[in-house]
């Protein structure tokens, strides 16, 4: 079978593909941005396609081409470049996301796979918890894109049979992540320790951000699309991530611990803070992915921070 990962170069797509790769595939990453980190060492294993998701045609030649069956969606924009550019944002996310459906759709794709987010949760939450059921009203850009694919993904379900499923990931914390969004400061708050680089963190110091390590958020994918189809009954499923979640100050005084002379200090933005706190007083429930395809959250805060610190000394020229 041969798998089709868009946003293949990103930041959760690479490590996808790292996993695909370990268990035997050759898959073909399709993205904007040129292979980077440590994929860059494992060329010969994998296809590489440079190509815009919002050029159907581009993406349909490219499953043509390549015979293509399963398709991982990560492609698309973040939270600050889509609220700074939704126009951008529109052509990535929403145009994207529908180019992908259709490419599916015509070239009769097995399943597509697709990486949401927990920023389609937002206003007029009742109650002190999320879980799969609660009302989606984001109130960034990002956010309505991404619930626009989880539901244009549910209509091709229903209307086409496609085998449609997803995950609402909470903020994903790992090395060589390049683009600013609202809650990478999880990421590079280690990174820029590791390095000897101060760094300023834009939350307040009480802040807790769901958080989930970039394996962790590989690992789910490929589990969730070998799950047997007879228990999928949620079809787009929220995690958690680490439960429960940590303060922007329990990770700060953590990798001062791990890292001594580590540099870092708080300097909140309004728009970040404000953009966090929606998602930082609410518990996330993940009851259904646990329950129907075995979801599991393999690191903790600690763990998490060593296995980081490892994998960036292993491959520091790739992340440098």
């Amino acid at each position: 079978m041969t798998t089709l990962i868009t946003g293949g170069a990103g930041f959760i797509g690479s490590y996808v593909a790292r996993v695909l790769i370990e268990a035997g595939e050759r898959p073909v990453l399709f993205d904007v941005a040129d292979v980077q980190g440590p994929l860059r060492g494992l060329r010969g294993r994998f296809i590489f396609e440079q190509g815009n998701l919002a050029h159907l045609s581009v993406l349909m030649d490219c499953v043509e081409k390549h015979a293509v069956q399963r398709i991982f969606h990560l492609g698309g924009m973040l939270s600050l470049p889509s609220e700074n550019n939704p126009w951008a944002a529109f052509d990535a996310n929403i145009i994207g996301t529908y180019n992908v459906l259709e490419t599916a759709r015509i070239k009769k794709i097995r399943q597509v796979l697709y990486g949401s987010t927990i920023a389609t949760y937002s206003k007029d939450i009742p109650g002190s918890e999320i879980d799969d059921r609660t009302l989606q009203r984001p109130s960034s850009f990002y956010g309505i894109s991404k619930t626009f694919g989880e539901l244009q993904g549910r209509f091709y379900h229903r209307k086409f049979g496609l085998d449609f499923r997803g995950v609402r990931l909470p903020s994903i914390v790992g090395p060589g992540a390049k683009t600013a969004h609202m809650s990478i400061y999880n990421a590079w708050a280690i990174e820029y320790a590791i390095k000897g680089q101060p760094y300023v963190l834009k939350c307040a110091p009480a802040t807790r951000c769901p958080v989930l390590y970039f394996k962790d958020a590989a690992q789910a994918l490929v589990d969730l699309s070998a799950a047997d189809p007879a228990r999928i009954q949620t079809r787009i499923y929220n995690i958690a991530g680490i439960s429960p979640a940590f303060s922007a100050r329990e990770l700060v005084e953590l990798i001062k611990r791990r890292v001594p002379g580590a540099r870092l200090t708080f300097e909140p933005d309004p728009v970040v803070v404000e953009l966090l706190r929606e998602l930082g007083a609410l518990k996330i429930n993940d009851d259904c992915a646990r329950a129907e395809w075995g979801l599991r959250v393999a690191y903790p805060l600690e763990v998490m921070v060593e296995d980081f610190i490892s994998e960036f000394e292993t491959h520091r020229s790739y992340y440098q």
